[in-house]
């Protein structure tokens, strides 16, 4: 590999032409002799770059209406030629070598968004001499620079300028540029297979600075927010699609009775089941209404009217239901930014996979199930069976919320919900500054207790059991703590983290 590059010769063909006269000035003064086609050739004519057109290489005039300008031997030949191998073959055939290829492509997106634009208008919008360009100067790396965005500009003008394109630069341009003709692809795929492009792009990630897109699952594997069918409000963000998910995990989790999720900040802040949806959601409410402001709210029964009346008192990002009433949309329909989608069913993902500085993480969906028999007792005092099922109500809802996570329940009704936090025990402390009443309540927790400090803390709120993984090697501490209290504690057997 050749360490360093200094470009003798660029080709720029650009559809943005932001920031393009800028480099094209800095190149020219680094004593790169710069040829380019059409519209980029008139822009930097106009302003003061010497500019060779692209037709002096190709030795062919742009035809076709502009369709056909860069298709050529002689300008594949002098990106794509091996400069150690082929240089008599290139002399032979009177080619010039290409080191620096700037392009990026038609702006395929624009159009394609646009709803009035026909068939025949996307068509001609697909770039084809540029993808190829791109493509061969990419492969061609080793001594072939290619910029593809204006944002690398500045910094490759810095590195020519001082001393030339470093192999480490050229490989970094190169995954760039391929990166940038496959997401083209695939939005001529999408638009051209009838699926919308806003489907894939969104307006920005987690903060407006980070660009951020959505990739929908047509295989039926998994259903969820992106096959969701959007009634009215805003298009969906980056972080209404992660917490409309956890929302809906969370809600698969009680399938035999009317329930409500409220999410926020990707972990549940309220969850309720009720005689009926306008219970549930009283219920998931009530939890903590302050944290419920700005949330994503999830039912899986009908949206009845007298619901949407409650609801439409208070902020929420989304709403989402199998079904509405007509009633009740008319009612949603007042709040113009309120997203209200309707589901009929969820199905999650077999697996998750991030992204992280140097490869990826991939892990099964946590399907597990806890049931009474599952529960081991080492207490002497024993959980009555309001306390085992409300126990394994409580944990439902703790397998759904960061960690750390303490989930505080009474008769069947979540009391608090606490995640997120770095210490067990800060989570247990503010699980029972939000309760209201924590007297006789169950408390689960996500992972084991790793010394008796927490169970400590609960007892001084006269909490009844507690349910968790145990496994700690110090589980007789804790166990010994609970018989001191009087408080009935049940292992399950394994942890629920959600990092």
């Amino acid at each position: 590999m050749i360490k360093r590059v200094f470009p003798k010769t660029a080709l720029i063909s650009v559809s943005n032409k932001a920031g393009i006269l800028t480099f094209a000035r800095s190149l020219q003064k680094s004593g790169v002799k710069i040829f380019a086609t059409g519209g980029t050739a008139s822009v930097l004519l106009n302003g003061g770059v010497e500019v060779s057109k692209v037709s002096s290489l190709s030795r062919f005039p742009e035809i076709f209406g502009g369709r056909v300008k860069t298709l050529s031997p002689y300008i594949s030949g002098g990106i794509l030629g091996q400069r150690d191998k082929d240089e008599v073959e290139a002399k032979d055939n009177k080619i010039t070598w290409i080191d620096l290829v700037v392009c990026n492509l038609y702006p395929f997106s624009d159009v394609a968004k646009n709803p009035s634009s026909t068939m025949s208008e996307k068509i001609e919008s697909i770039d084809i001499g540029g993808p190829t360009m791109i493509r061969a100067a990419a492969k061609n790396f080793k001594w072939v620079g290619v910029v593809v965005s204006p944002k690398d500009y500045h910094s490759v003008a810095r590195t020519i300028s001082s001393g030339g394109l470093t192999e480490k630069k050229r490989f970094d341009l190169s995954k760039k540029a391929f990166e940038h003709c496959a997401e083209y692809d695939q939005t001529i795929f999408e638009s051209l297979s009838g699926k919308k492009v806003e489907d894939m792009s969104l307006r920005y990630g987690e903060n407006p600075h980070q660009k951020a897109f959505v990739v929908r699952d047509d295989t039926g594997s998994s259903v969820g927010i992106p096959q969701a069918k959007q009634i009215q409000g805003k298009r969906l963000s980056y972080n209404n699609f992660l917490d409309g998910d956890a929302a809906l995990q969370c809600l698969s989790e009680f399938k035999n009775s009317p329930a409500c999720i409220i999410v926020k900040h990707n972990s549940p802040c309220g969850v309720g089941t009720g005689e009926n949806i306008e219970e549930a959601f009283d219920r998931a409410f009530d939890v903590d209404s302050s944290s419920a402001f700005g949330g994503v709210v999830a039912l899986n029964r009908k949206c009845s009217v007298g619901l949407a009346k409650k609801m439409n008192k208070i902020f929420f990002e989304i709403i989402v239901a199998p079904s509405f009433d007509s009633g009740s949309l008319k009612i949603f329909s007042k709040k113009k930014n309120l997203r209200v989608l309707s589901l009929k069913q969820y199905s999650p993902p077999g697996f998750s996979i991030k992204t992280i500085g140097g490869g990826s993480l991939g892990q099964e969906h946590d399907d597990s199930k806890l049931f009474k028999k599952h529960l081991s007792i080492p207490t002497k005092k024993k959980l009555t069976q309001n306390q085992t099922s409300t126990g394994l109500f409580a944990w439902k809802v703790v397998k759904h919320t960061k960690s750390n996570a303490i989930v505080v329940a009474k008769n069947n009704k979540i009391i608090s919900i606490s995640g997120g936090q770095t210490s067990r025990v800060d989570a247990t402390k503010i699980a029972f500054e939000k309760a209201k009443v924590p007297r006789g309540c169950v408390v689960a927790s996500d992972a084991f207790f790793p010394f008796k400090d927490s169970i400590e803390t609960m007892a001084k709120y006269e909490i009844a059991a507690i349910i968790q993984p145990g496994g700690s090697i110090r589980d007789s501490e804790v166990v010994e703590s609970c018989n001191k209290n009087r408080i009935a504690m049940a292992y399950t057997g394994f942890r629920v983290f959600k990092h």
